[in-house]
């Protein structure tokens, strides 16, 4: 498989299609640009998944009630990461095709326009890092046949130097913290 060609940006709300890897270390500006990366899919009129654990939604879910109405909420599902990454037992990245028809009503894809954000977590599991690469080599496939925007957000402090190599391989687009 041909490596990415890696762009690094500082603004996700021109984006409408792409693999972006994300390794944040603070978590105020990490809750921001998920709130700016749903507002800018509904700009798009496109739903957002958000595969989080269940800590930090409620806080996601705060901002972005402070700020859309309640047609637009509705635009944008929540499914715990955990649920997300160990339905079949280990750490795998479920297809998002998976859950999409069980979250949105009525859903295919040619009606609806869908973009995903998801935080990688695991325990501590040593076999875990392996399957993460893989994990990403398959969801960069799905990413591109289907022309998504996702992230793949990772806190920085628990991804050794050469996962984060190797993660970079499988994305399009690299983003940081920031502030706008």
């Amino acid at each position: 498989m041909e490596k990415n060609q890696l762009m690094v940006i500082d603004n996700l709300k021109n984006l409408n299609e792409g693999h972006i890897i994300y390794f944040f270390e603070y978590i105020d500006a990490y809750i921001k640009n998920v709130i700016d990366f749903v507002i800018a899919g509904l700009e798009q009129n496109q739903y957002s998944i958000i595969i989080e654990n269940d800590r930090i939604s409620p806080l996601i879910q705060k901002g972005l009630k402070d700020l859309l109405s309640d047609t637009q909420l509705n635009k944008i599902k929540f499914v715990n990461n955990y649920d997300f990454y160990f339905a079949k037992g280990s750490f795998q990245c479920a297809s998002i095709y998976d859950y999409l028809p069980r979250l949105i009503k009525g859903y295919s894809k040619q009606t609806f326009s869908v973009r995903s954000w998801a935080h990688v977590e695991w325990g501590d599991v040593l076999e875990v890092h392996e399957n993460i690469t893989n994990s990403e080599k398959e969801a960069d496939i799905i990413v591109k046949e289907n022309r998504l925007l996702s992230v793949c957000a990772y806190d920085s402090v628990r991804v050794n130097e050469t996962t984060k190599n190797s993660l970079i391989t499988h994305h399009n687009f690299l983003i940081h913290d920031y502030s706008s």
